[in-house]
């Protein structure tokens, strides 16, 4: 190489790197539209310097795939991150950031736009390529098991989602503790899309388990505290103890109202139960207040002539009828 050329690249590697740096910063501080123009301009030097298929290439493509997606522009955030995938996988390994960070952007980016075969899809590639290392990063896989196991239970496929989250909870035991928050959510999960003809106990035990960890760790997140409190009163009540139900539906209120207020609509299911273990038991004194205040969230979010607005006023109105 000539020494012109040579000191042309080497200088045009400095103002690569700076780039690098500079789009970091301004994605660090949520300026996502000076981080796309930073990122096109670092594209530009680095096709320059390396050439349009370099592996070099993942890492401002993927900035700029979330510039874009923080921007909310899908489809350029889609492509971007397509544009990496695609120079990672010829690349084979070694890339930064490497092939699974980039497939979760992706999925990120299908998750946005509401496509969830896409994104059912990407995630068992993502699963048969952890399936064929050595040595896969537990922790990553377990999310990844967590997050397909979710999305299966959610769509209704529990027997296929089950052995998925049973995956995770083994794995991140091995990689944490039997009692870190990753456990606990993963076997909040696993009891959540249970198979319907397992027995509930099954289902309590592991929300208990769930629940010893959270309360013992205050770095467990409020929201899932509340979530797991919700399901096993549920458990509880099904094994008929409406008792125990009763004390538990009050306390996961009391935690999600720490969270939201007192007035937010992800209230309503914890109000309705608790008002029908009250109402059961024939304490229409304490059901009545629980189910106007979730005729007002359900009101409020969905319409007074919603079909859920309509069974919480025909609650009331037979436990009116009874006080």
């Amino acid at each position: 190489m000539r020494p012109d050329r040579a000191l042309r690249r080497w200088w045009r590697g400095r103002e690569y790197r700076r780039l690098l740096d500079e789009a970091a910063s301004e994605l660090a501080g949520s300026r996502h539209a000076e981080a796309e123009a930073t990122c096109a301009r670092a594209i530009a030097v680095a096709e320059e310097i390396f050439g349009p298929g370099d592996a070099e290439l993942t890492g401002p493509l993927y900035a700029l795939s979330s510039a874009q997606l923080a921007q909310g522009r899908l489809d350029e955030a889609r492509a971007s991150s397509a544009r990496a995938i695609a120079i990672a996988e010829a690349a084979g390994a070694g890339t930064d950031p490497p092939l699974p960070r980039l497939l979760e952007q992706l999925a990120a980016i299908l998750e946005r736009r509401g496509a969830a075969e896409d994104v059912e899809a990407l995630f068992r590639r993502m699963l048969a390529g952890y399936d064929r290392m050595r040595e896969p990063d537990p922790v990553e896989l377990s999310a990844l098991l967590n997050r397909l196991g979710l999305l299966l239970g959610r769509r209704g496929a529990r027997a296929e989602a089950a052995p998925l989250f049973q995956r995770a909870i083994a794995l991140r035991e091995g990689a944490t503790s039997a009692r870190h928050p990753l456990v606990a959510e993963a076997l909040y999960n696993a009891a959540t899309f249970l198979e319907e003809d397992r027995p509930v106990a099954e289902r309590e035990a592991m929300l208990r388990r769930a629940l010893a960890i959270a309360e013992a760790d205050p770095s467990v997140e409020g929201a899932l505290l509340a979530s797991i409190l919700h399901n096993l009163a549920v458990a509880r009540e099904a094994l008929g103890d409406a008792a125990e139900a009763a004390g538990l539906y009050e306390r996961a209120l009391a935690a999600r109202e720490a969270l939201v207020g007192a007035t937010h609509p992800s209230l309503r299911p914890t109000l309705v139960r608790l008002a029908q273990v009250h109402h059961a038991a024939g304490r229409l004194s304490a059901a009545l207040p629980l189910y106007e205040r979730a005729f007002a969230l359900a009101a409020a979010e969905l319409g007074s002539d919603h079909p859920v607005a309509a069974a919480i006023t025909a609650w009331m109105d037979e436990a009116r009828s009874r006080s």
